[in-house]
């Protein structure tokens, strides 16, 4: 009797032992090739469609794909890849929280000879990846920019709602956001603050702007969650339509915005195609096979006139 609960309690230890890898593995399918999507965060439209995307893209290619959420924390990410690489995956895909900070455990994989590929979102060290999947984000905030002052005809004030610092695509945007202005002596920015992508934190930061008398013409947001927080400001205040609002994304919440004219314009990134084409190079790199080191997608401004072109 001894022996037997001997036994049973060595075989206790060794299945808690497991339970970490059976988490993170999902239970993994047997035979079939594991990579991994580690995403900045899964909480809302855009990095939620860009996993939907992978994952769909996985069951068509038959292989397993584990979804990782870092909410934001660049040390959480950097200890779910850590933890992936112990895991001996097949290939790596990360959208990064930050520019930098992940050096040591990138660096860990592409010593490791594991594939690695950054989808719309960079880290400063290119010899940290093997290959970019996404937009140019410069590009990104410079054809936004462009798409206000059009609209505003080049005259007047601006308020910006920034990403989280530290990310690359907020400095990137920014960048976009200068250049677009270097030329417009009629126009500037009065208000600009980190709303850290998300919409409630936008209308707070609006809702203030706005109850301190702050004037302005057009409300530039980095990303379509910020553009309907400033909306649902603009609503709460009476301001609907009286001030113009850009965003990034062309999420279904903005397309709708611009049908009631309640947001001028979005700029679609083509978010699927992000995910979908970052798993391909994946798997690609996975058999050896070569790609260039950036594969940029196509970026179109989207407002009331082009809608409901097949612009996606």
């Amino acid at each position: 009797m001894r022996t037997v609960a001997r036994i049973k309690s060595i075989l206790l230890v060794v299945l808690l032992a497991m339970m970490p890898s059976l988490v993170l593995t999902g239970c993994s399918e047997q035979g079939k090739p594991r990579y991994a999507l580690c995403m900045s965060h899964l909480t809302n439209h855009f990095t939620n469609t860009l996993a939907s995307a992978a994952r769909a893209r996985a069951s068509e290619r038959d292989v397993e794909l584990i979804v990782m959420d870092a909410q934001q924390n660049a040390a959480r990410q950097a200890g779910q890849i850590e933890t992936l690489l112990q895991d001996g995956i097949d290939g790596l895909m990360i959208e990064p929280v930050v520019a930098t900070g992940l050096e040591s455990v990138l660096r860990q994989a592409m010593t490791s000879g594991m594939p690695v590929v950054l989808v719309t979102q960079r880290v400063n060290d290119p010899e940290l990846y093997d290959c970019y999947v996404g937009t140019d984000a410069r590009a990104n905030g410079q054809l936004e920019m462009t798409a206000c002052l059009e609209a505003i005809g080049h005259r007047g004030d601006l308020a910006v709602l920034l990403g989280p610092v530290g990310s690359q695509a907020t400095d990137a945007r920014y960048l976009g956001y200068q250049a677009a202005l270097a030329d417009q002596p009629n126009v500037r920015i009065v208000a600009e603050l980190n709303a850290d992508w998300s919409a409630d934190r936008a209308e707070t930061i609006v809702s203030s702007w706005l109850l301190a008398g702050k004037q302005m013409d057009a409300i530039v947001a980095q990303n379509d969650e910020m553009a309907i927080g400033a909306i649902n400001a603009l609503r709460t205040t009476g301001q609907t339509g009286s001030i113009q609002v850009f965003g990034i994304d062309a999420s279904d919440k903005a397309l709708q915005a611009i049908r009631q004219g309640e947001m001028t314009a979005t700029i679609s990134q083509q978010t699927a195609l992000q995910g979908s084409k970052a798993l391909d190079i994946c798997i690609g790199l996975s058999r050896k096979e070569s790609f260039p080191a950036e594969i940029l997608v196509p970026q179109v401004v989207i407002t009331k006139e082009n809608i409901d072109m097949n612009w996606n």
